[in-house]
């Protein structure tokens, strides 16, 4: 079976798409310098709790930011939505922390939601890098790699760019209910699979049953099957796409530590000096500075420079068109399942 997962992938050939790493001339890939800037202080962020110490990019211009390969006169052919789905579907190859800095005192950790963590303390608590206190640092940190089967993410990507592990069982699918067949788009990866394993799995795959054109009828059980076999042979192995619209980046302090927990070294620290008679004036002050302390305006400040690929843009079809075809497919669908019961 893998010789003819490999041939799905391949489009029949021998390598991926566009040559190694499945990329074309012409998406060669971008990388993108982001300024990160997280301001606070303790007291804000343990009371904003996950909400609180963080940085997340505007959605509505991260479009903006990381779509390249458009110019002025192929955004015209291309929506907004697209365009903001492309980005959605983007391929991290590396990130790098170009610079940092930071006023924060004491250990941070900096994460990255969605991608995995570098460092770990000794409890097993992970983040993208740790800050060790205030201080500026400009020497280069890459805190992430882009992991798994690079070639065969890249190739799935450009060839199924539509398709995840999470979507494959419903995109592409219709189901009716109580029938023991499927209707999926020809341009599933699964009718791929079905047409190039079409003895070994004993399922015919012929153009002429195409309903409206587009769509297959496939038996249940075996459209499941391929959606495993894709899950566990190829998508399992190949890296995962991320969602740059929703970038976020985290600072917390490590091993579930808040914001208002003070070792006791920092609350000696703040001890005042000088009144040494009256013990109720001490903790008075000592309140003060305290309070004053985790009133401190804090920042971390970053420049990320994240390199990545997005899928090649899709040729995009007038608007009117689309929504017949997709009213008549459903009506044809329909009148297909119908004459198939009878």
């Amino acid at each position: 079976m893998s010789k003819q997962l490999i041939g799905l992938m391949s489009g029949g050939g021998g390598t991926a798409p566009g040559g190694p790493g499945g990329e074309t001339p012409q998406n060669k890939g971008a990388t993108r310098n982001l300024l990160v800037h997280i301001t606070g202080n303790r007291a804000s962020w343990e009371h904003m709790g996950i909400h609180g110490a963080l940085w997340r990019i505007n959605s509505e211009k991260a479009w903006q930011i990381f779509n390249y390969d458009v110019d002025a006169s192929s955004s015209c052919t291309h929506t907004e939505h697209a365009l903001q789905e492309r980005i959605g579907r983007s391929l991290i190859k590396r990130i790098t922390v170009v610079e940092s800095h930071t006023n924060i005192d004491e250990v941070v950790g900096v994460s990255i939601d969605g991608l995995p963590p570098k460092e770990f303390t000794g409890n097993g608590d992970g983040a993208s890098f740790f800050l060790l206190g205030s201080g500026k640092l400009n020497q280069p940190q890459e805190i992430f790699n882009l992991s798994g089967n690079t070639e065969l993410g890249m190739a799935w990507m450009k060839q199924y760019p539509k398709y995840t592990h999470a979507n494959l069982d419903i995109e592409g699918v219709m189901f009716l209910t109580g029938a023991s067949y499927y209707f999926v788009h020809e341009g599933h990866p699964a009718i791929h699979m079905l047409k190039v394993n079409q003895d070994q799995l004993g399922v015919q795959i012929r153009e002429e049953t195409l309903v409206n054109g587009s769509w297959y009828k496939v038996d249940t059980e075996a459209f499941l099957f391929c959606v495993k076999t894709l899950r566990e042979n190829i998508l399992q192995n190949a890296p995962s796409t991320f969602d740059l619209s929703t970038l976020t980046v985290r600072i917390n302090k490590p091993d579930g530590q808040r914001w208002l927990q003070l070792p006791p070294q920092v609350i000696e620290g703040l001890a005042p000096e000088g009144i040494t008679t009256n013990d109720a004036e001490v903790q008075d002050a000592k309140i003060m500075r305290i309070q004053k302390y985790l009133d401190k305006p804090l920042f971390v400040t970053l420049r990320l420079a994240i390199e990545y690929t997005l899928p090649d843009l899709l040729p995009q079809q007038p608007t009117p068109s689309n929504s017949n075809n997709n009213g008549s497919s459903s009506s044809s669908i329909a009148g297909a399942a119908s004459n198939s019961k009878k």
